[in-house]
């Protein structure tokens, strides 16, 4: 594919938007630049071209945070996560219906309604947290990853159980930065790692590493539970933005 000064200027803007809401909450930012970038790119492109910079930001987050990790916990999940990136994978090689693009933003909205009322219902002490939940949703987080780059279901499991969001947000990236190594092997097997989509990573890179200093200067400025509610937010945002694309665009 060739880049002209307009897609690459439309690559930087929106991954610099994107990549704010990343370095201050831990992720977002395929929830608010897929769509976006799905208007005039190809998702075969979009997917594997955002693994170098997620790659370099999911490390960065992971390595501050390491402390904070459960590795007993974690390390399952990433086990399962990846199971599901190989089956993602496979269909983003060979493409997706826009119907099931269509369904999965409608899960992806009911999964952020749940946890935006999740404070309005009554608490059950006697709730215990289900293994075999947790890797269902690890597993098709996975599949999510691989065809789309984006982990949704996971997000949503890991701030339901994290202790405080700084331990979220660590156990995500860490998750994420696996998730990313692993697809990096898989994208360069099937050749959805390419020139273009280098190219394309170089440009996200770039808008990266610009909204870091950005986001810096905003994050002492935001509160533990605002970042809660902003991720929820984003969260929403994304499913509504997956389900117009999809039916708007029919890919």
């Amino acid at each position: 594919m060739k880049f002209t000064w307009d897609i690459a200027l439309v690559i930087f803007l929106i991954h610099f938007f994107g990549y704010i809401i990343k370095w201050v909450i831990g992720f977002g930012t395929p929830l608010v630049s897929a769509p976006l970038l799905s208007m005039r790119l190809d998702n075969a492109l979009i997917t594997p071209g955002s693994l170098v910079p997620d790659f370099c930001i999911n490390t960065y987050i992971s390595w501050k945070r390491r402390k904070l990790l459960d590795l007993r916990q974690i390390l399952p999940l990433l086990i399962v996560l990846l199971a599901g990136v190989i089956p993602g994978t496979w269909l983003l090689r060979f493409s997706m219906p826009w119907v099931i693009k269509t369904v999965l933003g409608i899960v992806v909205l009911f999964l952020g309604l749940e946890m935006a009322t999740r404070n309005l219902r009554p608490v059950r002490p006697g709730r215990k947290d289900h293994p075999a939940v947790r890797y269902l949703v690890a597993f098709f987080s996975g599949m999510c990853a691989g065809l789309f780059g984006i982990n949704m279901f996971l997000v949503a499991y890991l701030q339901r159980t994290a202790k405080d969001y700084d331990e979220f947000k660590g156990s995500i990236c860490f998750l994420f930065l696996g998730e990313n190594l692993f697809r990096t092997g898989l994208y360069l097997c099937t050749g959805l790692l390419n020139r273009s989509s280098l190219c394309f990573s170089l440009i996200s890179l770039a808008a990266a590493f610009c909204a870091a200093r950005l986001a810096r200067l905003l994050s002492p400025h935001i509160s533990g539970e605002r970042l809660q509610k902003l991720s929820i937010v984003f969260f929403l945002l994304g499913g509504v933005s997956i389900i117009v694309k999809s039916v708007l665009l029919h890919t």
